[in-house]
């Protein structure tokens, strides 16, 4: 057997099991199936440290993805027979609590990517842990873990520059705590809820390295959070504003004024852009290269044809698009 890619199915769930190498001398994919039915991860785990176990020490990538089998027990195991991990993959894998996210982090310290998406049972106890012993984190998912308030992420370094954080419920101290690092380039905040029903996004603004922010549908945002934000991130590139109600020509007219790097905007369906507002956007924004706008009931076409006349080099797109920046799958995939 090669240092090549390894594929067993889980036994529990049926999902396939992904455990890559780093070193993958043909674009092919080996396949080795263990299904084991019957037989608990943690089994299988111990199966394979004694029949292939100096395979799994090279191991840098290793996904359970939607694998509901896996347990904090069977964490253990891999980190201590993978210590050279760089990708984990828990997405959907329900029962992962805190002690497992520490089980895995003691033994894993080379860790740079981490999706933790729908991990329902973790807290920032858990995200904490994984900090402390891993401090080469620099891409995490934390989408739809509402248990997560963001306080984990307190003494995070300045490696953390991807964090997709959709549907969460982060607190105001804990939105200050996930960009306190100062590393943040991308960041993913679509539909974040909030306990108080007030808005805390302007807190945002201090990612000064931050260059693609996705708030699409943050229906608690305000003009306040905007201006925070436009004038605090220069940096940034592409921003989804779609679906947000709440900003109104004062917050766009920050990013006429201070987004001078944007390349892509997202406005479609904003109730609360009008004419003046895309006349702010059209006389600042130099960089603009695509607009994405569509269902906004306030813009006339008057207001689209000035635009258009001003700015004929700025693609309009009446298509609504969901993420933003860089695909996950890169940002998880070996080099």
């Amino acid at each position: 057997m090669s240092q090549s890619d390894v594929l067993y199915s889980c036994g529990s769930c049926g999902y396939p099991l992904n455990l890559s190498s780093s070193n993958r001398s043909t674009t092919d994919t080996r396949y080795l199936a263990f299904p084991l039915p019957g037989v608990a991860i943690g089994q299988k785990l111990s199966f394979f440290a004694e029949n292939v176990g100096h395979l799994l020490a090279m191991l840098m990538s290793l996904s359970f993805y939607c694998c509901s089998g896996i347990t904090d027990d069977a964490l253990e195991q891999v980190s201590v027979g993978c210590p050279n991990l760089v990708i984990v993959e828990l997405y959907r894998c329900f029962n992962i609590t805190d002690q497992g996210l520490e089980n895995l982090s003691k033994g894993c310290h080379a860790l740079k990517s981490l999706n933790l998406g729908y991990c329902v049972a973790i807290s920032d106890r858990g995200i904490a842990t994984v900090f402390t012993n891993c401090p080469n984190i620099g891409r995490i998912i934390i989408s739809y873990c509402r248990g997560l308030s963001g306080v984990g992420f307190r003494g995070c370094t300045s490696s953390l520059s991807y964090l997709e954080a959709e549907s969460c419920m982060l607190s105001p101290d804990g939105l200050m705590d996930v960009v306190s690092g100062g590393g943040l380039e991308y960041l993913n905040l679509h539909s974040l809820r909030s306990s108080t029903g007030l808005d805390s996004l302007g807190r945002v603004g201090y990612a000064e390295k931050l260059r693609f922010l996705n708030l699409r549908t943050c229906r608690y945002l305000t003009d306040d959070s905007v201006i925070a934000i436009a004038s605090g991130c220069p940096l940034i590139e592409e921003w989804s504003l779609a679906v947000c109600h709440g900003v109104h020509l004062p917050g766009w007219s920050a990013i006429g004024l201070y987004c001078n790097k944007l390349k892509i905007l997202h406005v479609t369906r904003c109730r609360n852009i009008c004419d003046q507002g895309l006349q702010a956007i059209r006389d600042g924004c130099v960089g603009l290269e695509v607009l994405h706008i569509h269902g906004c009931g306030k813009i006339t076409h008057h207001g689209l044809a000035l635009f258009s006349i001003a700015r004929p080099n700025v693609k309009q797109r009446a298509d609504e698009v969901v993420c933003i920046g860089p695909s996950i799958e890169d940002l998880f995939r070996l080099q």
